[in-house]
């Protein structure tokens, strides 16, 4: 009788930390989450050559829809409009544009998430998977798993993590980074390159930081950007029109 009273006790207790664990964890991804701000709030808004939906997903779509579609990762505690001002760009140009929200703003917590959309829109024949930080770390991961899935990843000031070396992938890769003095600001970066395919495209935008990929706030240990954040949006959209063109031909 003791000894399934004592189990008893023990399962209670751990049962017990298990919700306390996962209560905290809900508060600290509501509390420490980057909110977007007020250009991304205004991004969000449906144009006259884009309309914008946020139900399951938040959706870019064109009025002149190409076959090519982008899925987005979201970085790591960034509120996943703040990538909309970028991201609308795109979709201004003939490209589905899909923003994939994530269990506590963590993509690593759902790195199959671009699966869903995919399967949702057959008329795609060509996809692009993005992420920012996090976000693009997950993205490499999907990537290692479904090489055939999608034909391009793009890596916001992010590289994939060891566990998914993109090196032998012959998947269409591209790799955009933000430059103080022409040094890469993420640290590791550089001896994170042999990760990914040969013939990645790598662009470098002098003057960019970590947080201006999105309208999130200064983030803590980033670097002080040079250059606007308008400035650094359309860099970046232009950058990536380049390449989803390039796949085309």
């Amino acid at each position: 009788m003791k000894i399934r009273k004592t189990a008893k006790f023990i399962l209670l207790g751990v049962l017990t930390i298990l919700i306390i664990g996962i209560l905290g964890m809900l508060v600290w991804s509501k509390t420490g989450t980057y909110p977007a701000r007020e250009v991304a709030i205004s991004a969000l808004e449906s144009t006259s050559k884009v309309t914008v939906t946020q139900d399951k997903w938040i959706t870019f779509t064109p009025v002149r829809m190409r076959e090519t579609g982008l899925i987005f990762y979201p970085g790591g505690l960034v509120e996943p409009t703040a990538y909309a001002p970028i991201l609308q760009k795109i979709a201004e140009e003939g490209v589905l544009v899909i923003i994939v929200p994530m269990p506590l703003n963590l993509a690593i917590f759902n790195p199959g998430a671009a699966n869903a959309v995919i399967e949702t829109y057959p008329q795609i024949s060509r996809w692009i998977l993005a992420g920012h930080s996090l976000g693009g770390a997950t993205a490499g991961i999907f990537a290692e798993n479904n090489p055939t899935k999608i034909d391009g990843i793009a890596f916001w000031d992010s590289y994939p993590p060891n566990t998914a070396d993109l090196s032998n992938n012959s998947i269409s890769a591209i790799s955009i980074y933000g430059t103080t003095n022409n040094f890469p600001n993420t640290e590791n970066f550089d001896d994170k390159r042999a990760l990914l395919p040969d013939d990645t495209i790598f662009v470098a935008i002098e003057g960019a930081n970590h947080a201006q990929f999105g309208d999130y706030g200064p983030q803590k240990g980033d670097v002080v950007a040079s250059i606007s954040l308008a400035e650094q949006h359309e860099r970046v959209a232009e950058i990536m029109l380049d390449f989803i063109r390039s796949l085309s031909n």
